[in-house]
């Protein structure tokens, strides 16, 4: 999978101008990136079998690299693998465009796609599809590092700038195979990354480690206001992030609300919830924010969410102080 060359994939611009779906109907899309090498397939498998509560719709380059186990497919059609999990399994072919279509067309829904590009590929021509494509919505792009050759890679006069420009395209930096580095390296390529990814949040992940918060949206804010940890580090008991969720009090303005996420650390990787703003934009908004990219959308005509005036925050281990996050937003409630 990601192991051929493929011609470069440009978004069709008439199609992408279309009438855009009600934000209640847009899937969101992630997009998986990273050079030859870097772990694309092995993220895809483990995605695919986790146990994560998402319905996934996964577009491949390559069928016969992702090995799937045969005791979780339920039906095979030639294009479209389907898994007893509820997640489906779609050749990419020749044209993403046809491809999210097919997954756009299942029924049930799928209740996200993730996309992987090849590993020559330049993130934001794939990203544009998720972010223009009627029914779709970019979610994020998350570019895996080999973090043992990602620094070489990137010296080489044929590929360096093609390394460089995919994570430079990130939202999220995922290195890879850190298991495979002393501590030394590992603290050095991490230095590496984060003055070449211009900002975007550097996480690790070590063999069979998955943390599909991070990778999906999954996260809901239904627990108390306050500071969660997760158990699913890269040692025992240690955590490979912090939860938090915050809790508003009132209607905000939605300017200061933009600029307080824009000012949050890059060491808050997610951000997602219901607000109610003020003034002329007022009314319920779903906000959101991965790694840098963040967004915030009317909510749809009738919705009538569990849970508003909380967002979930994930973050790296030891840097969410849940005090500073709820007083930033709650100095804008009125």
């Amino acid at each position: 999978m990601g192991n051929r060359l493929r011609r470069p994939q440009v978004p069709d611009l008439k199609r992408l101008a279309m009438g855009a779906s009600a934000p209640k109907d847009l899937v969101p899309v992630t997009v998986i990136a990273g050079y030859l090498g870097a772990g694309k397939t092995t993220l895809i498998n483990e995605l695919l079998s986790h146990d994560h509560g998402r319905r996934l719709a996964v577009l491949v380059n390559d069928f016969g690299a992702v090995n799937i186990d045969a005791a979780l497919i339920a039906g095979h059609d030639g294009q479209t693998i389907s898994l007893k999990n509820g997640c489906v399994c779609c050749s990419i072919a020749d044209e993403l465009g046809d491809a999210l279509d097919r997954v756009l067309a299942l029924d049930p829904a799928a209740d996200q796609i993730v996309i992987e590009a090849s590993g020559v590929a330049d993130p934001a021509n794939v990203a544009a599809y998720g972010q223009g494509w009627p029914g779709c919505r970019l979610d994020a792009v998350v570019v895996l590092a080999d973090a043992e050759t990602v620094q070489a890679r990137s010296r080489d006069q044929f590929v360096g700038e093609l390394v460089v420009r995919q994570l430079r395209r990130a939202d999220i930096v995922m290195a890879t195979k850190c298991d495979l580095v002393t501590e030394a390296g590992l603290a050095a390529v991490m230095d590496w990354l984060t003055e070449t990814a211009a900002g975007a949040p550097i996480l690790t992940r070590r063999a069979g480690q998955l943390e599909p918060e991070l990778l999906l949206e999954t996260a809901q804010p239904t627990a108390r206001p306050g500071r969660q940890r997760s158990h699913a580090g890269n040692g025992p008991g240690e955590p490979a992030f912090d939860s938090a969720v915050v809790e508003v009090d009132g209607t905000l303005d939605r300017d200061r609300v933009e600029a307080a996420l824009q000012d949050w650390p890059d060491s808050v990787l997610r951000v997602k919830g219901i607000l109610r703003f003020n003034g002329a934009a007022g009314g319920l908004h779903i906000v959101q924010r991965v790694g840098r990219r963040w967004s915030i959308e009317p909510a749809p005509n009738g919705f009538t969410p569990d849970h508003t005036g909380k967002l979930v925050v994930i973050g790296l281990p030891g840097t969410l102080y849940h005090r500073d996050l709820t007083a930033s937003l709650n100095r804008q409630a009125q």
